[in-house]
């Protein structure tokens, strides 16, 4: 079963040879992120996809995450 906050599509990374698998990478920064003790939310993963397929930038993802913090 595939986990729609992952992916699994391969994107062209700009310096490198070969696309990377955007749901491996996913999944990567999730064990990552859990191994750290840390749980980001559906959001948060999907803000991240959404910088490493270049959707947005990284400052585009900050002022997101500034945003939700004021707000809250």
């Amino acid at each position: 079963m595939s986990d729609p906050r992952i992916g699994g599509s391969a994107i062209a990374a700009p310096g490198l040879e070969r696309p990377i698998d955007v749901g491996n990478v996913m999944a990567e920064i999730e064990k990552g992120q859990q191994l750290a003790g840390h749980f980001p939310d559906a959001g948060a993963f999907a803000r991240a996809r959404r910088v490493l397929v270049g959707e947005i930038s990284e400052e585009d993802a900050m002022r997101e995450i500034r945003q939700a913090f004021h707000q809250a």
